[in-house]
């Protein structure tokens, strides 16, 4: 089922271009309904009042849904909650105003075109292009990767809460700011999750770029401590693709762009791969 899943969701939302379809405000409004318990106990256990009811909530209608249609049933609620909780869409539609703004060379356009898919967005273009290079790296660990290995690992389950924890990360402080200490603790919690998805990555751009190069990036990065996760992805990245991080001063242009995009893509035909040969290996 994990296989058939992830190839599902792949299919519907990298090739169709269907997703983006959760709404954080969804999220926000469940926060609000539970505020009044969130704020009279200690944040460790307020993180578990959030992510317990969902899960209760999964495992009944898996054990509802399991023995319908031989697991049909239970196969379409698999595919329902990993479509929200990774986004396989490709980053060409989302940043397909940002390439025709530095084709035509300007700057401020394309700076405004990624506003949302960067937090700051330099105006210089040299700036931008590797801004939305390390964007793309991050972005797609955050929205596809780490989801994807939470699931090969624990199924539903594990990217459901990991997705959770992530959600409580983003908007706790947009509900409440009450909740700065939840959002910590969430983020801490993100953190620890991120680290082993972010080396198993990292050791996916070994096998997808230049060999040696990314290689001698990912072993010094190897036993680095949950803070330097998004450093560890945007640096082996950068280096899958021959680019030297530490030299920001060499011009950047849109083919980077692309070649980071193309990179994401051989990964996930690596970690697609991967999945089936772990999946076949436990049916046998």
């Amino acid at each position: 089922m994990t296989i058939i899943t992830i190839l599902i969701c792949i299919a519907l939302q990298k090739f169709a271009n269907v997703g983006g379809w959760f709404s954080l405000a969804w999220f926000e409004a469940y926060l609000k309904l539970l505020r009044p318990w969130l704020k009279k106990i200690n944040e460790w256990l307020g993180l578990l009042l959030i992510v317990a009811p969902i899960c209760v909530v999964l495992i009944l209608l898996h054990y509802l849904l399991m023995w319908k249609m031989f697991g049909i049933f239970d196969l379409l609620l698999v595919v329902i909650v990993m479509f929200f909780a990774m986004d396989a869409r490709d980053f060409k539609y989302e940043l397909a105003k940002y390439f025709v703004c530095v084709e035509k060379k300007d700057a401020t356009g394309a700076a405004n075109a990624v506003s949302e898919f960067l937090n700051n967005a330099p105006t210089n273009m040299i700036e931008l292009n590797r801004a939305v290079t390390k964007a793309i790296a991050w972005q797609s660990f955050t929205r596809l990767f780490s989801v994807l290995f939470w699931f090969a690992i624990f199924n539903v389950y594990g990217a459901v809460i990991y997705f959770v924890i992530s959600l409580v990360h983003r908007t706790a402080l947009k509900v409440d700011t009450h909740f700065a200490g939840l959002a910590k603790v969430a983020a801490q919690v993100q953190d620890i999750l991120d680290w082993l998805p972010v080396r198993v990555l990292g050791f996916s751009y070994v096998l997808a770029g230049k060999f040696s190069k990314v290689f001698n990036c990912w072993f010094k990065g190897l036993f680095t401590p949950p803070k330097a996760n998004q450093s560890l992805i945007i640096e082996t990245s950068l280096a899958a693709i021959d680019v030297d991080i530490k030299e920001e001063s060499i011009a950047s242009s849109l083919k980077e762009n692309y070649e980071a995009l193309d990179l994401i893509n051989r990964v996930l035909i690596i970690w697609v791969i991967a999945v089936a040969l772990f999946s076949l290996g436990t049916w046998l």
